[in-house]
């Protein structure tokens, strides 16, 4: 089940995403929304939803702050724009902030699932607005293999994002430090990082947490 949290301020939107999916049929839910970022900050239960659903334009905010603050208070939750704006420079900015999709509000139903699935495996995904050559290049930048983490491997780097010391990681996972230590190793060789602070640095600038 792919679980969604909309922060979009129009209600027939939401609306409309709700009546477009059933979870019995679809496997997609919408199970929580909000009127504007700060809303959702309050509102938001990590727990309960995987995938944030933005919309570009929500009044009195902007959209790159609005990005970056659901990637601080939510570290590890992908963010998908969902928008009118069809302009391709807005859709390079979102991807360059971190979003990890870019979807019209105009889209398909197929073409949505088929997005917040590919989404919720850690792809990132272009619409078609950009062309062919930059596309590529802003796909390989965020969808490099080495960049794509197990489900414990993320977890792991984001309690380190919280702050978490290797011990502390390793008594919340009720495991050895020592198996924290190791994984931590195999994903800092992978990503060319040469201690975990600069591991969550470049984890947070492709958009992986």
């Amino acid at each position: 089940m792919i679980r969604l949290f909309t922060v979009e301020d129009h209600p027939v939107i939401i609306t409309g995403l709700k009546n477009l999916f059933r979870p019995s049929r679809d496997e997609i839910e919408v199970v929580g929304c909000a009127a504007s970022v700060d809303d959702a900050i309050q509102k938001a239960d990590p727990t309960a939803f995987d995938i944030f659903m933005l919309d570009l334009w929500i009044p009195s905010s902007h959209p790159l702050p609005n990005v970056k603050k659901l990637r601080e208070n939510f570290p590890g939750k992908p963010i998908v724009m969902f928008t009118s704006e069809d302009s391709s420079v807005w859709q390079k900015k979102m991807f360059e902030a971190g979003v990890m999709a870019y979807l019209l509000k105009s889209s398909e139903k197929s073409e949505i699932r088929s997005t917040l699935e590919k989404v919720s495996r850690g792809l990132t995904v272009f619409t078609g607005m950009i062309e062919d050559k930059e596309a590529e290049k802003f796909r390989s930048a965020f969808t490099d293999p080495k960049y794509i983490l197990t489900p414990n491997q993320k977890e792991l780097v984001i309690m380190l994002s919280k702050g978490l010391s290797q011990q502390q990681i390793a008594e919340n996972k009720g495991t050895s430090i020592s198996t924290v230590e190791k994984t931590l190793k195999h994903v800092r060789d992978r990503c060319d990082a040469r201690n975990n602070a600069e591991l969550v640095r470049i984890l947070l600038e492709r958009g992986v947490l």
